[in-house]
């Protein structure tokens, strides 16, 4: 290879590493512009109401269907699926909503007494968990990247979903 083609080579590497570099800096602080100067992590959003004073203590205890939204001390009901692809954990069906510029996972803290999810075949189905969290972590180790929430949850119970019944054929004409 000729002493030219070597520093064409030379060149374009570096060339491509500091647009590389540019574009993933310039990712990173566009994610986080409006916490550029903040000192306490974003409010996580709450969809879980205060206690009324005068509600019985079962009705507090009762299961709150999911709804997007996290809260320690709550429990929850709410379809979830495993997720192959990326996490491999058991992540809500309906879409999480923890804030602006957070990041999130769940730590199921107790899915070793419930050996049968982690069969294939269970896993392959949606499941329907009944669930308590317990903690939520939330921590950011730059002021460039996002804030990451950790949600520990008590499994308490689940139950398959019902197979959805056969779309009965239409009529052609």
């Amino acid at each position: 290879m000729s002493r030219r083609a070597r520093r064409d080579i030379g060149a374009g590497v570096v060339a491509l590493s500091l647009a590389f570099s540019f574009a993933l800096s310039f990712a990173a602080s566009a994610a986080t512009a409006a916490r550029k100067n903040a000192a306490s992590p974003p409010a996580l959003a709450s969809s879980h109401p205060p206690a009324a004073a005068s509600a019985p203590s079962a009705a507090a205890s009762a299961p709150t269907e999911f709804t997007g939204t996290l809260a320690a001390g709550v429990t929850y009901v709410a379809e979830v699926f495993y997720d192959t692809r990326a996490l491999h954990i058991w992540r809500p069906v309906k879409d999480m909503k923890p804030g602006q510029d957070v990041a999130w996972t769940i730590a199921w803290t107790n899915l070793d007494k419930f050996p049968a999810l982690k069969t294939s075949a269970t896993q392959a189905k949606p499941q329907r968990f009944r669930f308590r969290v317990v903690k939520t972590d939330m921590l950011s180790g730059s002021p460039k990247l996002p804030w990451m929430v950790t949600y520990q949850c008590e499994l308490l119970g689940y139950e398959p979903l019902p197979a959805a019944a056969p779309a009965q054929p239409g009529r052609r004409r």
